[in-house]
């Protein structure tokens, strides 16, 4: 079983895995901060070049139902007061409408501006609508530019406008603004429960394992540092299952090490005593075999093999 009880060293040493801001958990948190804004941003294009395109259509659709008021004065000229209240209702600088091949000005300013940009709404592919997008943030906000398309559910209709960019840019200054705190609030948040759910699953078991490869190296013949297996089929519950595996045999082969070299130290110490013992035995039997007594003789040749 695992040894749970921790010294000071590997207090300090857990503390600093946690704290450490280039690990494996720090490094997690960022990289699925990263990915979640990365989708978001392919998410965002598309989404700020439609935004635009709906917000002329708005201004389209404005200005067809400001024209249909206006068409029902025929030919007549249309007082100045109905022009400059449906410009500003429009948000435009003129108003056009082109019906069966005839052009009639339905409301203009004092001054007719010079247009700078032209945009049909009705050939506008997505490509074109992403880099207009992006051209009207980052460049727009000072030009006059023109606008022009058909009536929804009037196929004979077109509907032609001249305005100013610069409130189509701060709408979508704010609609960009409102997107990337809400991307920042969602990748935090997104990142926050993969953090916490990856780090329960896999971070903190490799933690753990390393923990106890340190504990193990340190003192590997105390069964207590051999690590518990959580039971799991995991391929970290496969790997703690290893470790605690090779733990064991390497602790079995140390004992056996140990128990060797103990019958080494014993036996040597027994070849050194029964050495000496035997060593006096043979000087005294050399002497023994000198001696000119027949009955020592007669024995001494024995007690020699012997």
């Amino acid at each position: 079983t695992l040894d749970t009880t921790p010294t000071a060293d590997d207090t300090m040493a857990g503390a600093g895995n946690r704290l450490r801001l280039n690990g494996l958990s720090a490094k997690l948190l960022w990289l699925t901060i990263l990915f979640v804004m990365l989708a978001e941003v392919l998410i965002f294009v598309p989404s700020i070049a439609n935004t635009r395109v709906r917000w002329l259509e708005n201004r389209l659709s404005t200005a067809a139902a400001a024209s249909v008021v206006i068409q029902g004065l025929d030919e007549m000229d249309v007082p100045q007061p109905i022009q400059d209240d449906a410009l500003m209702a429009t948000g435009t600088k003129a108003i056009a409408l082109m019906k069966d091949g005839m052009s009639r000005l339905i409301a203009v300013s004092d001054m007719p501006p010079t247009v700078s940009h032209q945009y049909n709404l009705a050939e506008v592919s997505p490509f074109s609508a992403i880099m207009d997008a992006f051209d009207t943030i980052f460049f727009g906000g000072d030009r006059i530019i023109r606008v022009y398309g058909p009536v929804e559910g009037y196929t004979d209709t077109v509907i032609d406008l001249v305005l100013e960019d610069a409130p189509l840019r701060q709408y979508m200054l704010v609609y960009g603004r409102n997107v990337f705190l809400l991307s920042v609030l969602i990748s935090v948040i997104t990142a926050s429960l993969v953090f916490f759910a990856i780090n329960r699953i896999m971070i903190n078991p490799v933690r753990r394992m390393t923990e106890n490869m340190r504990a193990f190296s340190s003192d590997p013949e105390n069964p207590g540092r051999i690590i518990k297996p959580r039971g799991v089929d995991d391929e970290l519950g496969i790997a703690e299952g290893h470790l605690a595996s090779m733990q064991t045999q390497l602790q079995s082969t140390l004992r056996q090490q140990r128990h060797l070299a103990d019958l080494g130290l014993a036996v040597s110490k027994i070849n050194h005593d029964m050495r000496n013992i035997l060593a006096s035995a043979q000087l005294m039997s050399d002497r023994l075999a000198m001696v000119d007594d027949p009955r020592v003789k007669l024995f001494a040749p024995k007690l020699l093999r012997t």
